[in-house]
């Protein structure tokens, strides 16, 4: 009887934290940004006063956020302008391969009517929209959790401080730098590897003579 009430409230509990991701997704999110950004914002705050501070920290943290967004927007450009100036060597080969195909029995306009159509343009064309206005809900969330968590993290700290407990007033303030200070250098870390990671397949590509090594292929 305990088994079965025990899978029953786990099952309830997966169910409900599914259903809340939408909150506690950007929720953790934000506390990440806020590990790495707290420095920033402590030094700022301590010379300048604390709302202009956290608009300095916001700028650089979106200005950091946009930029590699903004190279990735600039590599997959790169990628459709180069298919857009081989489309017509791309049509070639295409027509060489339905030639072949239907010289072997396979007829590739049936495929094509049977599963790409306007339905499945519309479908499609919905689930990317779709998908955008969720990533954008998504982040304008996060950066409404990481506002208010910069502007309460002293308030937090002093009301943790002003604890009787002092195991738990340890262990949270302790536990709580500690965390940060590992997202930081966790961030560091990725950051570098990444760095060095495609430094390396970027000069093997170049090596190799792939397409897009370097900024003048």
């Amino acid at each position: 009887m305990r088994i079965a009430v025990g899978i029953i409230a786990a099952v309830l509990l997966a169910a409900a934290a599914r259903e809340a991701s939408t909150v506690f997704a950007p929720l953790a999110l934000a506390l990440f940004i806020i590990a790495i950004v707290w420095p920033l914002q402590s030094r700022l705050q301590a010379r300048i006063p604390k709302l202009l501070a956290l608009a300095i920290t916001l700028v650089v943290t979106i200005a950091v956020c946009l930029a590699f967004a903004s190279l990735a927007a600039w590599g997959f450009g790169r990628v459709g302008r180069s298919l857009a100036t081989d489309a017509a060597r791309y049509q070639a080969l295409y027509g060489a391969l339905v030639t072949w195909l239907d010289g072997h029995g396979v007829s590739v306009a049936g495929v094509w009517a049977e599963h790409f159509n306007v339905t499945w343009l519309l479908r499609a064309t919905q689930h990317v929209t779709g998908r955008v206005n969720t990533t954008l809900s998504f982040w304008v969330i996060a950066l409404v959790y990481v506002i208010l968590g910069l502007l309460e993290v002293e308030d937090i700290r002093r009301k943790v401080e002003a604890l009787d407990n002092r195991v738990a007033k340890g262990v949270l303030l302790n536990g709580s730098a500690l965390t940060a200070a590992k997202f930081r250098k966790y961030m560091l870390v990725r950051t570098k590897m990444s760095a060095i990671t495609g430094l390396l397949v970027g000069i093997f590509a170049w090596i190799t003579g792939l397409p897009f090594a370097s900024n003048g292929a």
